[in-house]
């Protein structure tokens, strides 16, 4: 199979010039690909045949070189999102929304192989309707999260949106599969990874180097811990470096509230007796002995569970799973949630007492559109941690594209960044990350609310927001108001006043 890259010029039908040659030639064109003046094709055919169809296609009026590359850029991108992933001791894949297994690490293939799933279709794991539901939440939030039952085995799914279409909707995400009975034998593993100390987290802002010191203030005492914040803002990153502060030789287990039904989440948190041969399986609280436990999303615990944990934080003490002897623990509890919990407890379906006994030291960690500071630098380190994943040399970000990325509203918070850098990286052939390997909705499509629920607008009122709304989403692609009236083909007079008028140069 040959690849061609032909530089060219962004001129109304050289695509289609090109094709004629080809199909005039008779030569098996396997794929298409444009980029920015950039044109790659992927073809069947002798190498004879392709040096003479290279110097034919320079006759095209607006190419001026044809070169021969080893990948397409899809090819390109696929190989590189694959070494991402080998890089997690997790199961992670990639899935698109008709549950086609586009790509995934060697964990996931064999962790789908010990649950009898052997099709690229990931139909045979999750069946429609879960499949459905997961869009559904990923539409809507940029991350999802489900449960589910396999072969009479519960298994946790996390997922985070790759890229969406133009109507908005997610078509592809990145998944990673749990299966909870394994969890803990790789949690040691995975906790050395991923715990980073509070000296090193990215905190450019003052909330964020307030909230630094005051959890650095935290880790010295022995009470619960309760980290409030949305989804992907930093939750357990933080729950982490406390552990680390605290007591960094000792062990750092996790339990998602979300992610078990009862009977496991009791087996898993307080161990149990194997009723075949007697013997004790330690849970996680015992594990955890001398360091910290972390609840995460503990306003997803059931009403039996809630009962269990606080009796164990009053008095220090449980009992495996078909037991009566009591074990005591010192062990720190840190829980996270990204829901009201005050308004569960009023529901009632948060237990009051259980909050208070939680809720002795707090932390609520701010979105990140409300904390701008952080951005780039959070950008910069994500694409600093995928040049050292891939083994390539450093990548900068163009200044479009941070201003892109600074003016966005991130409702997937820090884990929708992260995963909008890696997957923009593994698009980045050269040395500098711009707009164009960007996957991001503002780049996509001009999402226009003209009316806002409000009849009463005249037409000079709607056709202003329409105005601001265009301004506000082209100023960053074209950060000054002389190239700004260059794409409108307005002076630069009439857009510095437009500009002004709608307060666009400050936030600028």
């Amino acid at each position: 199979m040959k690849r061609l890259a032909l530089q060219c010029e962004d001129r109304l039908g050289v695509v289609q010039d090109v094709v004629s040659l080809i199909t005039e030639q008779k030569i098996d064109l396997r794929g298409i690909e444009l980029t920015d003046k950039q044109l790659f094709l992927r073809l069947k055919v002798s190498e004879s045949i392709a040096k003479q169809l290279s110097a034919d296609l320079l006759t095209i009026a607006g190419i001026h070189k044809v070169h021969d590359v080893s990948l397409m850029p899809s090819e390109r991108e696929h190989q590189e999102l694959k070494r991402l992933m080998d890089h997690f001791p997790e199961a992670v894949a990639s899935i698109d929304r008709q549950g086609l297994l586009v790509s995934a690490n060697q964990g996931f293939y064999q962790q789908i192989e010990q649950l009898g799933v052997t099709s690229q279709a990931i139909d045979q794991l999750i069946d429609q309707q879960h499949l459905n539901e997961l869009f559904r939440q990923l539409d809507a939030h940029r991350s999802a999260e489900l449960t589910l039952t396999k072969q009479q085995r519960t298994l946790y799914i996390e997922a985070i949106a790759t890229a969406t279409g133009d109507n908005g909707r997610v078509e592809h995400a990145l998944v990673i599969l749990r299966v909870p009975s394994e969890m803990v034998s790789k949690l040691e593993h995975w906790n050395r990874d991923r715990s980073i100390p509070f000296a090193h987290l990215v905190a450019s802002s003052q909330v964020m180097k307030q909230l630094c010191k005051e959890a650095q203030r935290f880790a010295t005492l022995n009470e619960p811990l309760l980290i409030e914040g949305e989804t992907g803002t930093g939750k357990e990153v933080f729950a982490r470096a406390t552990h680390i502060a605290r007591s960094p030789d000792k062990p750092f287990l996790a339990l998602n509230c979300a992610s078990l039904p009862d009977s496991a989440a009791e087996n898993e948190l307080f161990g149990f007796i194997d009723s075949t041969n007697k013997s004790a399986k330690p849970g996680l609280i015992e594990l955890a002995e001398g360091g910290t436990l972390y609840f995460d999303e503990i306003g997803e615990m059931s009403p039996y569970l809630q009962v269990k944990l606080l009796r164990f934080l009053e008095t220090g003490r449980f009992r495996k799973v078909g037991s009566e002897r009591e074990v005591a623990i010192q062990v720190k509890v840190i829980a996270s949630t990204q829901r009201n919990l005050k308004a569960l407890c009023k529901q009632g379906s948060f237990r009051e007492d259980l909050y208070y006994r939680l809720n002795v030291l707090n932390l609520v960690l701010p979105p990140l559109r409300s904390r701008r500071d952080d951005i780039i630098p959070l950008a910069n380190h994500f694409l600093e941690l995928g040049c050292k994943r891939l083994d390539r040399s450093l990548v900068t970000m163009s200044k479009r594209a941070q201003l892109v990325l600074a003016r966005y509203n991130w409702p997937g918070n820090i884990r929708e960044l992260e995963n909008i850098i890696f997957r923009g990286l593994s698009k980045v052939s050269g040395t500098q990350l711009s707009t164009r390997h960007l996957n991001m909705p503002m780049l996509r499509s001009l999402d226009i609310e003209l009316i806002a629920g409000d009849d009463d607008l005249s037409h000079k009122e709607i056709m202003k927001n329409f105005e601001r709304q265009l301004l506000e989403y082209l100023y960053p692609l074209y950060p000054s108001s002389r190239r700004l009236a260059e794409k409108l083909h307005l002076s630069h007079t009439s857009i510095a006043n437009k500009l002004r008028e709608f307060g666009l140069e400050q936030s600028n």
